[in-house]
């Protein structure tokens, strides 16, 4: 599980953002390994924007964040958790949300690989 900040730099972020673009680089260079060595096992890193879950009570201290009051444009946890089972199905290794309309969509890996 990855990030849209795995992909961009977030402002006010960096920290976040450095950790999520290790998740992506480390899966989306095992995926191409895997995939190398014909190996029978898939790596695949889905990276969501903005999702409705309870981290934001958490990274705050709160309760009672409301996303349809504080965030332009998110998903629910059930449509992640569709984009999820749309990855896992298919053939692509990265599923991820454009930050500007919050679409989603399955790619092929986006780090270069040199192998």
């Amino acid at each position: 599980m990855s990030s849209i900040g795995g992909y961009r730099i977030v402002p006010n972020s960096v920290t976040y953002c450095a950790t999520k673009f290790f998740v992506s680089a480390y899966t989306e260079g095992l995926a191409q390994e895997l995939k190398q060595s014909r190996a029978k096992l898939r790596a695949k890193v889905l990276a969501p924007a903005a999702t409705e879950t309870s981290f934001a009570d958490r990274a705050r201290d709160t309760e009672g964040f409301d996303y349809s009051e504080n965030v332009a444009k998110y998903h629910t946890a059930r449509e992640m958790a569709e984009f999820l089972w749309e990855l896992l199905e298919g053939d692509e290794v990265v599923g991820i949300v454009d930050p500007e309309d919050y679409s989603f969509s399955l790619r092929g890996p986006i780090k270069p690989y040199a192998g």
